[in-house]
């Protein structure tokens, strides 16, 4: 069947009560649910099991506490290497559970996934762990299905990046911060930067780099579309708390 058809047949299903369809009992294996559960608790989704077979209640939380965020070491991600499958999550949320479905928005979108429509979500990364967590732990599958491509409406690859992700945004904001990178390290070569003007020029400079990458799906580098400013930006944040670790030593 081809993915056209599968998604056709999804979204029949789900507008057709899949809810009630896939409410199996709650929770069979609550081993299975905790499990899910912890694992997506790490990955900052809290889950809120409800009774009376009504839709689980979702929360955002902040990621990955204790951790340093994926743009700290983007080479693992980028240096992943890419099976050419396209992983797609299509779900559809009924309006009566829109904060379930706002919250899921917003997970997929810390998992990096790209939106190609309002309800049809890509990612070359192999979600199938995450998905399973979703779920075990707040039934998800009442609502979505995990689809794997080689081809994404015979698009090439590019095409899909650009349509899924806003790169022209993304290298504006990079292009941006690596500009400042440059300028602040003219100005601790050039000895107009004190000892203590260095703590709030950390602050800042981390600041901006969370805001150069809170866009970035940090790609495999096969799919890195032309001009993209994430290396580059990395690069100079890196020479420049190298600078600031030299005045720090001479100070």
């Amino acid at each position: 069947m081809e993915l056209l058809e599968l998604l056709d047949v999804a979204s029949v299903f789900l507008s057709r009560g899949g809810w009630a369809v896939l409410n199996r009992s709650c929770y069979p294996n609550q081993k299975l649910y905790r499990d899910a559960t912890y694992r997506l608790r790490d990955k900052g989704l809290l889950v809120h099991h409800r009774e009376g077979g009504r839709t689980p209640k979702l929360t955002l939380t902040e990621a990955g506490e204790g951790s340093l965020p994926d743009y700290f070491n983007p080479e693992k991600a980028w240096s992943r290497k890419w099976n050419s499958i396209w992983y797609l999550f299509v779900y559809d949320v009924p309006e009566a559970d829109r904060k379930y479905r706002d919250v899921l928005r917003q997970f997929l979108k810390r998992l990096n996934m790209g939106c190609l429509q309002q309800s049809v979500w890509i990612t070359p990364i192999d979600i199938r762990p995450e998905f399973d967590d979703l779920v075990k732990a707040a039934s998800v599958d009442a609502f979505a299905y995990l689809f794997e491509s080689r081809t994404v409406l015979g698009l090439p690859n590019r095409r899909v990046v650009d349509d899924a992700w806003d790169f022209d945004r993304v290298k504006q904001i990079q292009s941006h911060y690596c500009n400042v990178m440059e300028e602040n390290m003219a100005r601790l070569a050039n000895g107009k930067v004190g000892v203590e003007d260095l703590a709030p020029l950390i602050r800042l400079s981390l600041e901006g780099l969370g805001a150069a990458f809170s866009e970035d799906p940090l790609l495999p580098k096969i799919l890195w579309p032309p001009g993209y400013e994430g290396e580059r930006a990395i690069g100079l944040h890196r020479t420049l708390f190298e600078s600031i670790g030299k005045t720090l030593q001479n100070a």
